[in-house]
């Protein structure tokens, strides 16, 4: 069934890129005004926020699934595990063997990102519930390599429904690590966070190639099993 395998793609890919989000959003989760919230309180506005994060990823993946629809990627969705596979091998070259640095230069020229700091700034000092759900939203806006990657997978699917759906399980995917840091921090503490980044380009290149060899189906147990993951199966009988 389709949605397993976006699962599984999608989630897993969340959860391997929240080591990356750990030292790009926390800092920013950690500033969320909810010291002054009783606990409920509390676990109410980082949900509010992770929610408003989720739905910035679903409607950019929308939009991504819609345009892929539109192109001639002939067999990437039957393929989309070794696509999204070798997209993250791709990533781990230019981003930390070639230290391509893309960011630095889009942080420095564009105004979006300026206008969309500047709000989520307004934000942080309002009382208001849904300005944690803004505040979410707005930060999946921000420029981030490991988005850009899991939106790359989006467009492969070439639909709407699927394009939504891994990037749903992607946020989702990111929260885990980004609900420890949120609460102060202290189940995740700096020297274990920075090891954990510094393993980060191992995760995705080793997770690069699970995805590849599972779509390849090659028949070996566990690691590419043939469970036409990433395939279908093509009949010549009418």
């Amino acid at each position: 069934m389709w949605l397993n395998h976006v699962f599984e793609i999608g989630f897993l890919m969340g959860l391997i890129g929240s080591v990356h989000c750990m030292g790009m959003c926390g800092p920013l989760v950690m500033a969320l005004p909810i010291s002054d919230q009783s606990y409920f309180q509390k676990w109410g506005s980082i949900f509010l926020y992770h929610l408003g994060k989720i739905s910035t990823y679903t409607l950019l993946g929308v939009v991504l699934g819609y345009f892929g629809s539109s192109l001639p990627f002939y067999g990437a969705q039957e393929h989309l595990s070794i696509v999204l596979g070798t997209i993250m091998l791709l990533y781990v070259l230019y981003v930390f063997i070639l230290k391509w640095n893309w960011a630095s230069s889009f942080f420095k020229s564009n105004s979006i990102y300026t206008v969309i700091i500047k709000k989520m700034g307004s934000l942080f000092k309002s009382k208001k519930s849904t300005a944690f759900y803004l505040i979410g939203f707005l930060n999946g806006l921000l420029p981030c390599g490991m988005v850009y990657v899991a939106l790359t997978s989006a467009l492969a699917t070439q639909s709407v429904l699927q394009g939504a759906a891994i990037m749903v399980f992607f946020g989702l995917g990111t929260m885990p690590a980004l609900l420890m840091v949120t609460m102060g921090g202290q189940y995740l503490g700096r020297p274990l966070r920075s090891k954990l980044q510094a393993l980060l380009p191992v995760f995705i290149f080793s997770m690069g190639i699970m995805l590849i060899l599972r779509g390849l189906s090659l028949g070996i147990p566990y690691l590419s099993p043939q469970t036409g993951i990433g395939t279908v199966a093509v009949s010549c009988h009418k």
